[in-house]
């Protein structure tokens, strides 16, 4: 594994590693509010300083990972369900199926991706687990095409063959000799960019306002929608959040050139 690989796995481990503190925490999003310790600079116990309302800026970094960890394995969840799932069928069936699942998979194509989350949070509302689950189907087809594409060109392959021979079930030959052995890490190469997409459009969306996470309750992208271009604030207070997404982001695209390396192999 190259070094951007391991640099890759290891932000993400302190990502989780972050979320898991944000629950054992006992920081209150509320409680914290005081002004007169606005604007501090990093020190006296604030570890990055303190915002324009006063509140730590380090643990309300560390707290807005509960906006898209958590509802990110909905995101996942999608993603198996309407995209590895049909497409692993319709690649092992071929004819009939594989047109079903192409004219669906264009029909989700024919949406936007931003416009279909905007769409499921306009009708659902817009709580980061619609989003997630919204940004989970807009990436489905991407991810279900993939897995199509590999399975259907290895079904007639000779350890296919040999699985028939043996006696083995569709089921149990695609389920275990082509989704797991070919297309494991194929799928997980696909779901850390589902991951990072549903991160830049919850951090997108914050900042915006009217969709996503709302103050009191921290964002990546609300903080640096409140924070920046404050005169005279603590500028940890936007740079921590922008650092924070840029890190993040470009840590999940790292991890992905370990499974890019294999996922064709």
């Amino acid at each position: 594994m190259r070094w951007g690989a391991r640099l890759g796995w290891a932000i993400l481990g302190l990502l989780l590693a972050g979320w898991a503190a944000s629950w054992l925490s006992g920081y209150d999003v509320v409680a914290d509010v005081d002004p007169t310790r606005a604007g501090l600079p990093p020190g006296g116990g604030h570890w990055l300083g303190t915002d324009h309302m006063g509140r730590d800026v380090f643990w309300r970094l560390v707290l807005a990972s509960r906006a898209f960890v958590g509802p990110g394995r909905h995101a996942h969840q999608q993603g198996h369900g309407a995209g590895e799932q049909p497409g692993a069928v319709a690649g092992y069936l071929g004819g009939g199926p594989a047109g079903v699942l192409r004219y669906g998979f264009a029909v989700i194509h024919a949406v936007p991706r931003f416009v279909l989350v905007l769409l499921a949070g306009a009708i659902y509302g817009a709580e980061p687990v619609v989003l997630a689950v919204a940004a989970g189907v807009s990436y489905a087809p991407t991810l279900g095409e993939s897995v199509h594409a590999r399975i259907e060109s290895l079904r007639n392959a000779d350890f296919v063959d040999a699985a028939r021979a043996h006696g083995l079930s569709p089921a149990a030959i695609l389920g275990r000799h082509l989704l797991w052995v070919n297309c494991r890490r194929l799928v997980g190469r696909h779901l850390l960019f589902a991951f990072a997409f549903y991160l830049l459009l919850e951090t997108t969306l914050s900042f915006l306002g009217g969709f996503g996470v709302e103050e009191p309750d921290p964002s990546w992208g609300n903080m640096l929608a409140f924070e920046f271009g404050i005169p005279d604030g603590n500028p940890w207070a936007w740079i921590a959040p922008a650092l924070a997404i840029w890190m993040t982001i470009g840590g999940t695209l790292l991890a992905s050139e370990a499974l890019a390396e294999r996922a064709d192999g």
